[in-house]
């Protein structure tokens, strides 16, 4: 499968805005972002990416240093009762080392009280074998999606061969185009174009700068 692969699925984006901007997700939402190191993301070492030295991150000491521009913020609107865990997070600290919280728990999650009927209801058009983690990667501007890399390249290639899913639900692009790496390859895409696609998290990428709220729906799931 191509690390970008657009997907034939259909929804209002309009109004599933609305039913999420009316819930005050930005409210709720939490900071996502990496540490630099040397004026740049520790996922852009090689400097391929365009150098993001105005936008919120942290230093070396995990220090939060406020930018000219924000970055991603989250939102679960999933979550497995019990497990505090997976209300407020997206990656974990493991024995082998940092991984994102669905292929921890790779299995079925729970929808939250708060999440908006036309959200539940597309992601059960899906029909998928069970959904996990679905989460809010959003921002507000002015903006910058900082350089980052969600998963493992073999940890996401394991994910998928067993039937993982990754499928982002474009509701507002906000402007800004989606870029990432393969290799020495960058590679840039205009979202405004798609309503839905897979994309292998694994890649360095970010998003150039943002001009009004750029909303997108993460789902994480297996297939039947």
């Amino acid at each position: 499968m191509n690390a970008f692969q657009p997907l034939d699925i259909n929804f209002d984006q309009q109004s599933l805005y609305n039913d999420l901007m009316s819930s005050n997700i930005f409210d709720k939402s939490f900071l996502a972002t990496v540490i630099y190191s040397e004026g740049r993301s520790i996922y852009d070492k090689d400097g391929v990416f365009e150098k993001y030295d105005d936008v919120t991150h942290y230093d070396e000491q995990r220090n939060l240093i406020e930018n000219k521009y924000n970055t991603f913020v989250n939102y679960n609107f999933t979550h497995i009762p019990g497990i505090t865990e997976t209300e407020d997070n997206c990656y974990l600290d493991t024995p082998s080392g940092r991984r994102p919280i669905w292929h921890v728990y790779d299995t079925e999650w729970t929808w939250k009280e708060d999440a908006p009927a036309s959200l539940i209801n597309i992601v059960e058009s899906l029909d998928l074998e069970y959904v996990s983690c679905v989460r809010l990667v959003g921002q507000t501007p002015p903006s910058k999606g900082i350089v980052h890399a969600d998963a493992r390249y073999r940890d996401n290639l394991k994910y998928f061969k067993s039937g993982g899913v990754a499928i982002t639900l474009n509701v507002s692009d906000g402007g800004g185009h989606l870029q990432y790496k393969i290799g020495k390859e960058m590679y840039t895409v205009d979202e405004s174009k798609y309503k839905c696609w897979h994309f292998d998290d694994s890649m360095p990428h970010c998003t150039t700068e943002i001009f009004t709220p750029r909303v997108q729906i993460r789902i994480f799931g297996r297939k039947k």
